[in-house]
């Protein structure tokens, strides 16, 4: 994160801190980022779900990451990046990640998944107003805060994301939240 974005974070804690009626342990804000990272958890679960099994091995192009090597990075990169937040190094968090680097089968994928979604909530909820701006290295050795390595792993979470969306549509398939989000517009205009 840059400075600037560190000092916006800063900013936006100080300004939610001093409003009247909030005291420094009830902002919300670590709470809004359990809920984001909920959220998250619903798109890309559903969206690794949708492919079907015999295409985890399709890839784009020869010189991309397989579906499957896309959903193994994914679950990495939750451990490594929340990692960061918790103050964790990348090492320490590969460690946590390791045994799912040989998983086969899309309900091992899932339950991967979960759980490294399992992982980062628990580190969310160990966040507060008093700890949210503590140092930490995060990736590629830079420095940032600990809700700057959240909002950094939201961030890589939404390229994967938009990785996997590329994947399905490539394969006929409608991503679920784009399937959902047409059917919630349709009944809307029949209410």
């Amino acid at each position: 994160m840059t400075r600037r974005n560190s000092l916006y974070c800063f900013v936006l804690l100080s300004l939610v801190l001093a409003s009247p009626g909030v005291g420094r342990a009830d902002s919300g804000y670590p709470e809004a980022l359990r809920a984001h990272l909920k959220r998250l958890r619903g798109m890309l679960t559903a969206i690794v779900a949708a492919m079907p099994e015999d295409k985890y091995d399709f890839r784009p192009t020869k010189d991309v990451r397989s579906f499957r090597e896309m959903v193994i990075h994914l679950v990495s990169d939750n451990f490594t990046h929340l990692g960061y937040a918790a103050g964790k190094s990348n090492v320490e968090s590969d460690k946590l990640a390791e045994k799912y680097k040989n998983i086969k089968t899309r309900s091992e994928f899932l339950a991967a998944l979960n759980d490294s979604y399992d992982y980062g909530d628990k580190v969310l909820a160990g966040l507060n107003d008093q700890n949210a701006m503590d140092k930490v290295i995060a990736m590629r050795g830079e420095h940032t805060n600990r809700a700057g390595a959240v909002l950094e792993a939201f961030e890589d979470e939404m390229d994967h994301y938009g990785n996997f969306v590329v994947y399905l549509r490539l394969n006929g398939i409608v991503p679920p939240d784009t399937e959902n989000r047409d059917k919630q517009i349709e009944e809307n205009m029949h209410h």
